[in-house]
């Protein structure tokens, strides 16, 4: 059984260099979403969801409350151009108090940039999307629990355990 895990505190930094700490209002990490197709044999009257057919293409929110062009500008570019994006949590069990530091790593494009409405006396910012994420990397305690990578043909590892590797030695080696 597990403990309740309570956030305290996350950030997102871009390219490694930029801590947006004092900036970010929230960070939604990539949905995992199987493709998954649906099938109704002949002979039956239900059908069934086939899965393992890989996974939707992955995509990262995120908000801040300010105008920040040195993230802004990262909009789009020549093709090739991807960024890193590193975010980070502290997670504190709420049975024992220990802490855990969950972080993900991606590398991708600011795909989109929506603007927050201007209303006097409110703080506004902007809404960005990251999309063409080649590399998705998830860790726990600092160990890898997924780990995606487009040009290695997809998932290295599945809750913290290696998979694909022959896939990988066929098509890749």
């Amino acid at each position: 059984m597990s403990s309740l895990r309570i956030i305290r505190g996350f950030t997102l930094y871009v390219n490694d260099n930029h801590n947006l700490a004092l900036d970010i209002e929230t960070l939604k990490l990539p949905a995992l979403e199987e493709i998954t197709e649906t099938f109704q044999p002949g002979g039956s009257d239900m059908e069934v969801e086939i899965a393992g057919l890989g996974v939707k293409a992955l995509t990262m929110q995120f908000k801040i409350k300010s105008h920040t062009p040195d993230v802004t500008g990262l909009f789009a570019g020549a093709p090739g151009i991807r960024h890193n994006f590193t975010g980070k949590k502290l997670v504190i069990s709420e049975e024992d108090g220990k802490e855990h530091e969950h972080a993900i790593d991606v590398v991708g494009r600011i795909a989109k940039i929506e603007a927050e409405e201007l209303t006097a006396g409110k703080a506004t910012g902007y809404d960005h999307e990251v999309k063409s994420i080649w590399t998705y990397t998830e860790y726990w305690d600092s160990r890898v629990m997924h780990r995606f990578n487009f040009k290695k043909g997809g998932w290295d590892i599945r809750n913290f355990q290696p998979v694909n590797e022959s896939r990988r030695r066929v098509l890749f080696s």
